[in-house]
């Protein structure tokens, strides 16, 4: 059995998309994943399981929708990923000075589009290169006023993700033992 990072896309504490950690816990052991956890309260577990990471991400998004009534897509990614991405970072004085505002924004499949057609976006400063699985996106100014926004990317990319800041993409590995 192996151990994964489970992304949620969309999730939040409050409002529409709102998750209760508990009870995702408890929908997770539900479904028969082991040992499920969670890690800061906007949507990422760890799971055990035998299934495939796109079997993971089926069955965790279904249960989702079962349980709590609202769609999101799941992303899923092991310890070797992860270390992968870390690795990988072309930015990495900037994700050590500034990890809050330094994201991993994991891609569900391949981009199909230009990363030149996010730069009318970056008015602020941004920088924007590919990785593993992923975009690495520089924010000097945070991402909250920031152009360059995770609608965008998926609309001029046309591929789903989600964000994760430096900061938890380190907690999720160190978890699953990274």
């Amino acid at each position: 059995m192996r151990r994964y990072a489970a992304l949620m896309r969309a999730v939040n504490v409050g409002g529409q998309g709102a998750l209760p950690m508990a009870q995702l816990r408890a929908m997770l052991a539900e479904l028969g994943f082991d040992d499920p956890q969670t890690l800061l309260a906007s949507g990422n577990a760890l799971v055990g399981s035998t299934l495939t990471p796109a079997e993971i991400e089926r069955v965790f998004e279904a249960g989702i929708e079962k349980t709590f009534a609202f769609k999101t897509d799941v992303l899923v990614r092991d310890v070797d990923q992860l270390k992968s991405v870390m690795a990988s970072n072309p930015f990495p004085e900037f994700a050590r000075e500034r990890p809050s505002t330094f994201i991993v924004y994991f891609l569900r499949g391949e981009a199909d589009g230009d990363l030149a057609d996010l730069k009318p976006f970056c008015v602020f400063g941004e920088e924007v290169a590919a990785g593993p699985g992923c975009l690495y996106l520089c924010y000097p100014e945070g991402s909250g006023t920031s152009k360059l926004s995770g609608a965008v990317i998926e609309r001029k990319l046309k591929v789903r993700g989600t964000g994760r800041n430096w900061n938890t993409v380190g907690k999720l590995a160190a978890k699953l033992g990274g």
